[in-house]
């Protein structure tokens, strides 16, 4: 493929979350093939030559923006207008061959990515349910979106951490936007890929393209011994890792995960890494378990470190559409054992590199857990994780399915402009 010079808009850098962060790794891998990519976000660590604001740099702006962002979510008109526009216009988004848009709930208003279709190629990623819902990300077990969003379910919660309830004005623009076949949809799951399809909003199918993980950062380690004297860990104790953002955010299910614990505690003894953040207040979730918390890890390669050195990764989200903690886990050859939510079945696909319990079943993960402790499940597991990361889900098989996809949208682009 030609240099092409594509523009990557997301919420956040790396730093703000899975989406985010496949955005700028997609950013940046784009420039080592030789493209020119610049990543445009709403909030970052770091704005430097690759990644502008969407927001002026003017301060006096800078607090205008986010106070326009601030005020409309909380009367339930979230991104209701496009307020980065003049932001884009001025760092001349005109002046590339494609746009890709990544995760833009609480922080880019639809309209521009309607309006910016009018005069250039662009694509939308589905990294969770808001581009076809009232607001929320993911609908669990309520099914509105497929007719029309009402009195939600979810209001209070964050996105929908508003004073009204107008999920239904919401849903009515993303309709009116998804009416326009200028837009061309990704989304990294065939599970999201059909949910989409099947809310009715959008009128042709999304391109399925998997996220992508650093093989070189997360890979198996030759000492594990080793590695868990580094980390103060002991090297005769089962070491289970769980990821611990929220404990009380039901969506995250880790409840389920302590619970399981819980109950092969008397027998197995394991150690408990929660990684992310923790507060005080999650402690009481906790009685009766050997933990340590690790915290919210920026660096990839001590959290790589941290999956080398467990035994197994215990994911139970309740929504998810394809997390790339569960890739990251693979990439370390470190089993996944979880529940079957949304896209995680298709990347262990016939239980190979793990095993996928029911959601919610945690009597089924409790024998799992016993089985694989006790060794008599699970004896390939490890070596077949990394191969499902190395041969399905590396940062190279997913630069290359962009491009092809971005190639294909430009020839059918200029073709039409013709």
């Amino acid at each position: 493929m030609d240099k092409v010079k594509i523009a990557q808009i997301s919420k956040a850098d790396s730093h703000g979350g899975g989406a985010s962060r496949v955005a700028s790794d997609l950013s940046d891998a784009l420039r080592a093939s030789g493209h020119e990519s610049i990543q445009f976000t709403a909030s970052s660590k770091n704005y430097n030559a690759y990644r502008y604001p969407l927001h002026h740099h003017n301060r006096l702006a800078r607090l205008l923006y986010r106070a326009i962002l601030a005020s409309s979510r909380k009367i339930g008109l979230a991104e209701i207008l496009p307020v980065e526009l003049l932001a884009l216009y001025n760092h001349g988004i005109t002046n590339f061959d494609l746009i890709h848009f990544h995760d833009i709930s609480s922080a880019i208003s639809p309209a521009t990515l309607r309006i910016l279709s009018r005069r250039l190629p662009v694509v939308w990623t589905f990294h969770d349910c808001s581009p076809f819902t009232g607001g929320c990300l993911y609908p669990i077990d309520c099914i509105k979106y497929k007719t029309q969003c009402c009195r939600c379910p979810q209001l209070g919660a964050w996105p929908l951490d508003s004073y009204f309830d107008c999920t239904y004005t919401m849903h009515r623009i993303k309709k009116i936007l998804h009416r326009t076949e200028r837009i061309q949809y990704i989304a990294p799951s065939y599970w999201m890929s059909h949910l989409a399809l099947d809310s009715g909003s959008i009128t042709h199918t999304p391109e399925v393209i998997s996220n992508g993980v650093n093989i070189e950062t997360f890979s198996p380690s030759k000492d594990k011994v080793s590695l868990r004297k580094k980390l103060n860990l002991p090297h005769d104790q089962p070491v289970l890792l769980v990821s611990a953002n929220n404990i009380n955010d039901p969506r995250k299910g880790v409840t389920f995960a302590i619970d399981a614990i819980r109950e092969i505690t008397p027998r197995f003894n394991p150690l408990v890494l929660l990684m992310g953040h923790f507060r005080k207040e999650d402690e009481k979730f906790l009685d009766g378990i050997h933990w340590v918390s690790t915290g919210y890890i920026i660096d990839e390669t001590v959290k790589a470190e941290y999956y080398c050195c467990s035994d197994a990764f215990i994911f139970c989200s309740l929504a998810d559409n394809q997390p790339l903690a569960v890739l990251e886990s693979l990439a370390c050859g470190t089993p996944v054992i979880c529940f079957a939510t949304g896209g995680v079945p298709e990347i262990l696909q016939d239980n190979r590199g793990g095993y996928c319990a029911p959601k919610k079943d945690t009597q089924c993960l409790t024998e799992i857990l016993t089985l694989f402790l006790d060794n008599r499940i699970g004896n390939t597991w490890s070596s077949e994780a990394r191969d499902l990361a190395v041969t399905r889900y590396s940062m190279k098989k997913h630069v290359s399915a962009h491009l092809l996809y971005y190639e294909a949208i430009l020839e059918k682009y200029h073709a039409a402009s013709k």
